[in-house]
């Protein structure tokens, strides 16, 4: 583990964090609700960001770039349910992701997928506490096996991007 942050690696976590901006936005403009099979689902680009910045810099910042994706996000015209659904989904995706991510035996894949079955099982917590009722459980089966194919397109756009960023940052050391 690495002890010292440099200013690449703020650098890093400032561009993964307007990444995942403008992933959400281009999201929500390309894949307006209701066009994916699933109500409510979306295929979480602004996933390959916050997985970027936990491979490429560190747990804490790939937590702020979940978190800020979510301030600003509700900052620019959300809605507090909208939010709710965001921060618990991204905050319990990223716990996950941060305990898979360095188990020598889970790839990239792995954590992604359950990362994003877990940020299904955290909406599906703040549906229950929006809707006040427990009915909205039985939804959960058809979010998470649908997040899950979500999460392997999503590390699939990660990998290349960590990869170059590593090869950038060595080329910077030498």
């Amino acid at each position: 583990m690495r002890m010292k942050r440099t200013a690449y690696d703020l650098t890093k976590t400032a561009m993964m964090l307007a990444l995942a901006l403008i992933l959400s936005i281009v999201e929500a403009w390309l894949l307006p609700r209701g066009i994916l099979p699933i109500p409510g689902f979306k295929l979480g680009l602004a996933n390959v960001a916050i997985l970027v910045t936990l491979y490429s810099v560190g747990r804490k910042e790939a937590l702020a770039v979940a978190i800020l994706r979510s301030v600003v996000i509700l900052a620019f015209g959300g809605n507090v349910i909208g939010f709710m659904f965001s921060l618990l989904g991204g905050v319990s995706a990223w716990a996950t992701m941060s305990l898979l991510s360095d188990m020598e035996h889970v790839s990239i894949y792995g954590v992604s997928m359950a990362g994003a079955a877990t940020h299904a099982v955290g909406q599906i917590l703040v549906a229950i506490f929006v809707t006040k009722t427990v009915y909205v459980i039985g939804y959960m089966p058809y979010l998470v096996l649908a997040s899950s194919f979500a999460g392997a397109f999503i590390a699939f756009l990660t990998i290349p991007v960590v990869k170059a960023l590593d090869h950038i940052g060595n080329e910077m050391i030498q």
